[in-house]
């Protein structure tokens, strides 16, 4: 009876989560999109001195995935490798060949054959089409990089959320919207007001085990943004600046949530929140975000949606840019083509999981592989490897390559990043690695 009674609740949670999902065909879709955010710079993610309490909202009435990550990059902006992912569905290295001759159907674009207006504004960092012909509609388009976040129009990021709240308010048409808000906070400058700074003092920040005072630059990472030795209080300020641009950022947010609920349609829009990648203040002797470390090749993504369970955490591991499918899924929308990034509704209907491992580049010189509770880091030019049981040792500050018994899950490992390596074009020649372990 217990079994039957077992089997018929299952029964009824998928019925009641399908006839939820089959009800999103005409949801609004606001995409929320920020720069350079790790997950330690979000309250909802554990890290109570932060000041999110929109993100957080976001969180609490949706699925927050912990363990959401970026495959890596081609260029020391790694955002636009992120985006160029997320825009066109390819993985990193067909995504570096895309450019304005030969890119594929875009999301915006998908999203358009589907029935829906498209708007962006803020950040646009993808190769690829120019953002002007694959959406309807723009607001101001902000490059990946400047001098000041201060403009005529105000502080980029109150123009970009402006802008956005002001087209949700206006939108008149007959079509579902998908708004794109691409905001470039946290990115350097980090500039803002007195006020968000004055949330994080200096001295109050205390910064993860795997960083320390005088801690020397990490050698196998070409691109470092501080001199070296590395300072705690320079790492400090660094970190109360970015925090203080979340916090901004999350003020702005609110606004965005606001027009949505004075227009009524707040319980009909399915919100995304994500970051492109995440950055290193100094972890493991990093300065910057062209790593495989856990805080700059994850990003917080967070989908709040009609019937999904409240403040619900998802830690199995998938790919940021897996979102975009998981979207196409949620609307009962079909994309018009192939995408190499796998839907996350598996996860969500609690039915299976959708990654066994997590294939991780940057440049030539570094490859990642994680599976189970594992992570290898390889650093081809040095022949250097790192392994670590991130379960356990999140931070990174054990590195087990030299145990006996590590030989075992270091080759299973490796065994995987070649098959990664065939499934994604990856041409980087990693005999000298592989040889030692007879792959």
């Amino acid at each position: 009876m217990k079994n039957l009674l077992n089997k018929n609740q299952v029964l009824h949670y998928i019925l009641c989560f399908f006839t939820t999902v089959s009800g999103f065909t005409q949801m609004n879709v606001v995409f929320i999109e920020s720069d350079d955010q790790s997950n330690q710079a979000v309250g909802a993610y554990g890290n109570t001195l932060m000041v999110t309490p929109n993100i957080d909202q976001l969180a609490s009435e949706g699925i927050s995935f912990t363990a959401a990550y970026n495959m890596g990059c081609w260029s020391p902006a790694v955002c636009i490798p992120s985006r160029t992912m997320l825009m066109y569905g390819k993985y990193l290295w067909d995504a570096k060949k895309i450019n304005r001759k030969n890119a594929p159907k875009s999301l915006p674009e998908k999203l358009q054959d589907n029935g829906y207006y498209t708007y962006m504004t803020g950040k646009w960092h993808a190769s690829g089409k120019p953002v002007e012909s694959i959406f309807n509609e723009t607001g101001s388009i902000r490059s990946g990089q400047f001098n000041t976040y201060y403009t005529e129009e105000g502080h980029i990021t109150d123009v970009t959320a402006s802008e956005a709240a002001n087209f949700i308010t206006n939108y008149k048409g007959e079509k579902p919207f998908f708004a794109y808000v691409a905001f470039n906070a946290p990115h350097v400058p980090r500039e803002t007001e007195q006020q968000y700074y004055n949330l994080y003092p200096t001295d109050k920040i205390t910064l993860p085990p795997s960083f320390s005072d005088q801690m020397r630059l990490n050698k196998n990472i070409k691109y470092q943004y501080a001199p070296d030795p590395l300072r705690l209080k320079t790492m400090q300020k660094r970190v109360q600046r970015n925090n203080a641009m979340v916090t901004h950022m999350d003020v702005r947010i609110g606004d965005i949530i606001k027009a949505l609920k004075d227009k009524g349609i707040y319980d009909r829009t399915l919100i995304v929140f994500t970051s492109d990648h995440g950055i290193n203040f100094g972890e493991n002797g990093v300065s910057g975000k062209v790593c495989l470390y856990e805080p700059s090749v994850t990003a917080p993504l967070i989908v709040k949606a009609p019937g999904f369970d409240a403040n619900r955490k998802i830690n199995q591991r998938v790919y940021l840019q897996d979102i975009a499918p998981t979207l196409f899924d949620l609307l009962k929308l079909k994309p018009m083509e192939a995408t190499d990034f796998k839907s996350l509704l598996p996860l969500i209907s609690k039915k299976q999981n959708v990654r066994n491992s997590i294939y991780l580049a940057m440049f030539d010189d570094q490859r990642g592989m994680i599976s189970g509770d594992y992570k290898l880091i390889i650093y081809p030019e040095t022949k250097v490897l790192e392994l670590y049981n991130i379960k356990k040792d999140p931070w990174e500050t054990t590195n087990l390559y030299q145990k006996k018994e590590s030989k075992k899950i270091i080759t299973k490992l490796l065994k995987e990043l070649k098959i990664w390596q065939q499934k994604t074009g990856d041409m980087a020649d990693l005999t000298a690695i592989f040889t030692p372990y007879k792959i």
